[in-house]
């Protein structure tokens, strides 16, 4: 049994990630577990501590070592980012997932039970590769890693709503304490659609150029799930080594009210104004200021020149650890 390197963000799931890491905490003393485990109480402590950890640690050494995030995707994303910033090698990567959304998890299968993922973090024996989309902003010169999307436009919009939700309307005030989230965002999708215009897109996939002039949505997933559990890109896959696009094109009051009807039913693909690509490779130029998102946390607004590829990476899960009805 390898080490664990432990990240819990305590703040996961306004809080009640403190409660669910004292559970998995006593499973790890009770099975007498290697591990030792940091809190985090902002945003970039989570590379402060890998930084720490393994930076001037030695390929042989870290072998023995699985980072394990008890958080949600925006700590897994730090975790995974940090990794390959500051480790000589690709640590193996664990997760148990407390956060509002936990898209990854949803795309790979593990359970949304923290004990129940811990299960099938504990009986793994050997890493295991799933999929994460790169990308390289040259206008920026910025780079890193994703495991749910990279989001311009609406969806970006509609993040940054969310994101702040608790501040603004008593309405969503009162929704969020009746655990209605998913109504929260639905009324962020919209607040976003009245307010996000149009903006030019080209698109170049191997030698073949597309341009869209009236753009709202750009989304380039690894899996199909966005928010909330919804599913934005059905055709998307941790396992096929390629990235999903949707564009969303020419989308008035009209279609977006059909595209919100598409998505519950799964059936986006088939509306002529969502433009889809499946590829290993997508270069994106959008020269307007859009707001952006990664894993659902919101970058602000910029220009793109953008390029995105797929890779993969290892984590220590074994999903089949667990009966498929136990997840």
């Amino acid at each position: 049994m390898r080490s664990f390197f432990i990240i819990v963000n305590p703040l996961a799931r306004h809080g009640q990630a403190a409660k669910i890491w004292e559970q998995v905490q006593n499973v790890l003393d009770s099975r007498n577990v290697d591990y030792e485990a940091h809190l985090t109480d902002h945003v970039g402590h989570t590379q402060q501590f890998i930084h720490l950890k393994f930076s001037k640690m030695s390929p042989e050494k870290a072998k023995n070592y699985v980072v394990l995030v008890v958080g949600g995707d925006g700590t897994l994303n730090e975790a995974l980012n940090s990794i390959k910033k500051e480790a000589a090698i690709e640590v193996p990567l664990a997760f148990i997932p407390v956060g509002q959304n936990n898209g990854f998890a949803k795309g790979i299968g593990l359970s949304a039970d923290p004990l129940t993922a811990l299960e099938q973090v504990l009986t793994a024996t050997e890493p295991v590769y799933y999929d994460i989309g790169e990308y390289q902003e040259t206008t920026h010169n910025e780079q890193g890693y994703f495991l749910n999307d990279f989001g311009i436009g609406l969806d970006a919009y509609a993040t940054s709503l969310n994101a702040n939700a608790h501040k603004h309307v008593r309405l969503k005030k009162f929704l969020l304490r009746a655990r209605l989230r998913f109504l929260v965002y639905l009324i962020n999708i919209f607040t976003a659609f009245l307010n996000q215009e149009a903006f030019a897109v080209t698109l170049r996939i191997g030698d073949k150029y597309e341009f869209f002039k009236h753009a709202r949505l750009v989304n380039v997933a690894n899996h199909p799930y966005f928010e909330n559990g919804i599913v934005l890109s059905p055709a998307a896959d941790v396992n096929d080594h390629q990235l999903d696009l949707i564009i969303a094109d020419n989308l008035g009051f009209f279609k977006f009210l059909l595209l919100s009807i598409a998505i519950y039913f799964k059936k986006q693909l088939k509306l002529p104004y969502l433009h889809h690509y499946k590829d290993k490779n997508i270069h994106l130029i959008i020269n307007s200021l859009e707001y952006g998102q990664i894993d659902g946390e919101e970058v602000g607004s910029k220009y793109y020149d953008i390029f995105f590829g797929s890779s993969k990476y290892p984590f220590w899960l074994n999903i089949q650890g667990v009966p498929v009805a136990k997840r």
